[in-house]
C-alpha cells in the first residue's frame, strides 16, 4: 500500500520536474531566438538607414544609439517593426521620434526624423540661339481679333492706332491677356489722300507745339504707354529735324521708340540712338500677303534671321490670319531654339 503511494508521489514529482525542465529549456530557447532576431533586426534597421542616407536631400548623424535623420517631407523611409523589436512613435511639429525596444522592454535604438519642405528643383536656364520679337500693328478696329491672339500664350507685342472705334477697349483686352502694347503713332506718309483721312496724324508742316499736342492727345486716347512706333510715316520719319523734335519730347516721357522702317531713308532709329533713347527697328514684314501659308513662310524666314543675327524684330498686322498663322508656328519657333520675346527685350 505504502509502496504504491510512494510510487505515485514520485511519478508526480518526476512529471513536475520534467515540466519545469522543459519550460526552462523552452524559455532559454525562446530567449536565444529572440536575442538572435533582435540582433538581426537591428542590423536590418541600420542597413535601411544606410540606404535612406544615400538618397538625395537626406542627412543622417549617429550619436550613441540615436540616429538623427534630416529628410524631405514625403520621403519613403522604409522602417520596420517585428516581434523582436517593438516601436513607439511620437510626433511633435516636424519631428517624429521612434523608440525601438526589445522583447524585454529595454531600449535598443532611437531614430529621430526631422522633416523639411522639399527643395525645389530649378531646371537649368535654356540658352537660345536667338531672340525673335513680333510686333502686331494696327490694333483698334475691333476687340474680337484680340481674343484670337489671346490664344497665343507667348510674348507678343502690339501697337494701337489712336482714335479708331475700339482703340482703348482692344488695348485693355490685350493687356489683360498679358501682352505688351505700345502706341502706333500716325505720321505723314507719301499718300496725301491717306494722310488726310488719318485722325491725329503728325504732319511735316506742324510746329513743335502742334506735334507735342497731337502726341499727347494720342496717348490720352489709348492710355499710358512706355513706347511707340510709327504708323505710315515715310515722309515724316525721313526728316531728321522732325524726328528729333518728336523723340526729345518722348524721351522726357521716358518712352522707347521702334522704327517701323516704312522707308529706307528713315532717320528714326539713328536719331533715337543719337538722343540716347532705347530703340530698335523692324527688319521684315510678315503679312504683305495675308494668306496663312505665306505668313508661316515669312515667320520661318524671321526665325532664321534671329538665329543668324542673334535678335530680330518683325512686324505683322492685327487680323485673324496673322493670329492663326502665328499660333500654329509657336512650336516651330521653340523647336528651332529661338526665344519669342517682347519688343522691350530687343531694345538697344
Amino acid at each position: 500500500m505504502y509502496r504504491k503511494k510512494f510510487f505515485f508521489i514520485g511519478a508526480i514529482l518526476l512529471v513536475l520536474i520534467l515540466s519545469l525542465v522543459f519550460k526552462t529549456v523552452r524559455k532559454n530557447n525562446y530567449t536565444k531566438v529572440m536575442e538572435k532576431n533582435t540582433a538581426k533586426e537591428l542590423k536590418n534597421l541600420e542597413n535601411t538607414l544606410k540606404i535612406l542616407g544615400a538618397k538625395p536631400g537626406v542627412e543622417i548623424v549617429k550619436t550613441g544609439d540615436v540616429y538623427k535623420v534630416d529628410l524631405e517631407k514625403g520621403t519613403e523611409v522604409g522602417l520596420i517593426e517585428t516581434e523582436a523589436l517593438r516601436a513607439e512613435s511620437s510626433i511633435e511639429g516636424n519631428k517624429e521620434k521612434i523608440l525601438y525596444r526589445d522583447f524585454h522592454g529595454e531600449k535598443k535604438l532611437v531614430i529621430e526624423l526631422y522633416y523639411h519642405a522639399p527643395i525645389p528643383i530649378i531646371p537649368p536656364e535654356k540658352v537660345y540661339s536667338g531672340k525673335l520679337s513680333i510686333l502686331i500693328d494696327d490694333v483698334g478696329m475691333n476687340t474680337q481679333t484680340a481674343d484670337i491672339f489671346g490664344k497665343i500664350k507667348k510674348p507678343v507685342s502690339f501697337a494701337t492706332i489712336p482714335f479708331l472705334p475700339r482703340s482703348s477697349e482692344a488695348t485693355e483686352k490685350l493687356k489683360e491677356y498679358g501682352f505688351q502694347v505700345i502706341l502706333h503713332m500716325p505720321m505723314a506718309g507719301s499718300n496725301d489722300s491717306l494722310n488726310s483721312r488719318t485722325e491725329g496724324i503728325l504732319m511735316p508742316d506742324m510746329t513743335r507745339e502742334e506735334i507735342y499736342k497731337r502726341f499727347d492727345k494720342a496717348i490720352g486716347d489709348v492710355g499710358d504707354m512706355n513706347g511707340f512706333n510709327n504708323h505710315m510715316g515715310s515722309r515724316f520719319t525721313e526728316n531728321a529735324f522732325l524726328m528729333k523734335t518728336l523723340l526729345r519730347y518722348a524721351k522726357n516721357k521716358e518712352m522707347f521708340y521702334i522704327d517701323s522702317k516704312t522707308t529706307s531713308k528713315t532717320k528714326g532709329y539713328s536719331t533715337a540712338k543719337e538722343l540716347g533713347i532705347p530703340t530698335y527697328y523692324c527688319s521684315r514684314f510678315l503679312d504683305n500677303s495675308k494668306k496663312i501659308e505665306d505668313i508661316k513662310k515669312e515667320i520661318k524666314a524671321a526665325v532664321k534671321m534671329a538665329k543668324d543675327n542673334g535678335k530680330i524684330l518683325v512686324i505683322g498686322h492685327y487680323h485673324k490670319n496673322m493670329a492663326v498663322a502665328l499660333k500654329s508656328m509657336v512650336d516651330y519657333i521653340e523647336n528651332e531654339n529661338v526665344e519669342l520675346v517682347y519688343v522691350k527685350e530687343v531694345l538697344e
